[in-house]
């Protein structure tokens, strides 16, 4: 199936082409090992997780990895921390993260390019109303039962790749923090949702996991903060997901992604 335009419009074959999707295992070390090189994220962990990761996925378990959100390189941060910490290295080219739909669309020969290299990297397209308007689209009545629909295919897929054996990194947050960056933002409940639909045919687990980039990087809003800003990043244990309540994986997973923004806050200082 070849690669579908990215629209709310065409959700149904979006998620269609995603859910059968695999990345080349190929890009992705090739890419893993690129963005750890410029990157070059300094990571610390709890004593023990990196075994309790490793034995995670040896026994089958699918990885939710877990982060806060403060800039748009977090994403490429998670594949380097992948290729970094020797207990996740098995997730490289076998995991996929939600991604803002325009990194899909782009014009001309860039474009291209950079619509290869997510889809090698494993990133899935996920509407917001949010990106919507920023694109001048009213948000009527047709459109909002449009994007509800979408919302709904876009689960069933995440559910779907985690249930056929792939891992996933998402940000509970749902939005960048741009003011309070030590400070984790409420978790929205569509992670926990999903981890918790995928938990009843297979072990997940949540890793919480904590960033930093210095005090308050010039500008954390555009992605330029290789060769300025070394991140800073903090591993907790792996949570399992062994409760059918959203609030109450959401309680679980809140104080852990803090208390790891809390560890790398006090390094940056």
């Amino acid at each position: 199936m070849r690669r579908p335009h990215v629209g709310l419009e065409n959700f149904e074959r979006v998620y269609e082409y995603y859910r059968h999707h695999e990345q080349s295992m190929a890009f992705a070390r090739f890419a893993g090992a690129v963005l750890a090189r410029i990157y070059r994220p300094d990571i610390t962990c709890d004593d023990g997780a990196e075994d309790a990761i490793a034995d995670a996925l040896a026994a089958g378990n699918r990885v939710v990895i877990s982060p806060n959100h403060t800039t748009a390189d977090d994403q490429y941060v998670i594949v380097a921390l992948a290729q970094k910490l020797p207990a996740l290295r098995s997730v490289r080219g076998r995991a996929f993260i939600p991604a803002e739909p325009s990194l899909f669309g782009r014009s001309g020969v860039p474009g291209k390019i950079l619509r290869r290299s997510v889809d090698g990297l494993g990133a899935l397209p996920t509407f917001r109303l949010e990106d919507l308007r920023r694109r001048g689209i009213e948000i009527t009545d047709e459109v909002r039962h449009r994007y509800e629909q979408a919302i709904l295919r876009a689960s069933e897929t995440q559910v779907a790749k985690l249930v056929a054996g792939h891992s996933m990194a998402g940000f509970w947050e749902g939005t960048r923090n741009r003011i309070r960056y030590a400070e984790v933002q409420p978790l929205r409940k569509g992670i926990a949702h999903t981890a918790i639909a995928a938990s009843e045919h297979v072990g997940v687990v949540v890793l919480p996991v904590g960033f930093s980039y210095g005090g308050e990087p010039d500008d954390y809003q555009r992605p330029v903060l290789p060769g300025r800003h070394q991140p800073k990043v903090h591993v907790a244990h792996p949570i399992p997901v062994t409760t059918a309540d959203p609030d109450k994986l959401v309680e679980l997973v809140h104080p852990e992604i803090q208390r790891c923004v809390d560890i790398v806050m006090a390094r940056s200082a």
